[in-house]
């Protein structure tokens, strides 16, 4: 996933957000790369974002959404119903008012490189799907064949 790995600039990750943020019904999108510190991550880029405080934000495993996919490198879906707590102790949940969320790995496309993290975040109460998960999650492995 050339344009949405940690070595590509901001530039070159904003064209592939977008896509994924207009494709998923979101309010905001955000991607992580690996930071300085061992199995910590930044958030490099956001998009809708209502303040820009994400960006200064760090993920630790287990800390929030982000946090979450960190520690198990799988999909994590938070909203009212589905990991409720992470509405309320989540940062970039509180940060960005979003009422649901979903975390993602994204694959290396290096074997020698951390892969990173999107979020996908809704302001209204729309939680997503077991199939919208899916489907996102495919749409990355296919932009990572590219």
């Amino acid at each position: 996933m050339r344009e949405l790995s940690q070595s590509a600039g901001k530039e070159h990750l904003l064209p592939g957000l977008q896509e994924i943020l207009q494709g998923s019904g979101s309010d905001f999108i955000a991607f992580a790369g690996s930071a300085e510190h061992h199995r910590s991550m930044k958030w490099n880029a956001a998009i809708g974002s209502l303040n820009g405080k994400v960006e200064h934000m760090r993920i630790q495993p287990g800390i929030g959404i982000g946090g979450m996919v960190l520690r198990h490198g799988t999909a994590w879906r938070v909203d009212e119903r589905t990991n409720a707590a992470l509405l309320r102790e989540c940062p970039v949940m509180l940060a960005e008012k979003l009422r649901a969320a979903l975390g993602l790995p994204v694959p290396a496309n290096h074997p020698n490189r951390a892969g990173g993290i999107i979020l996908l975040g809704r302001r209204k109460d729309r939680p997503f799907t077991e199939e919208e998960a899916q489907r996102i999650s495919s749409l990355l492995l296919k932009r990572g064949d590219r």
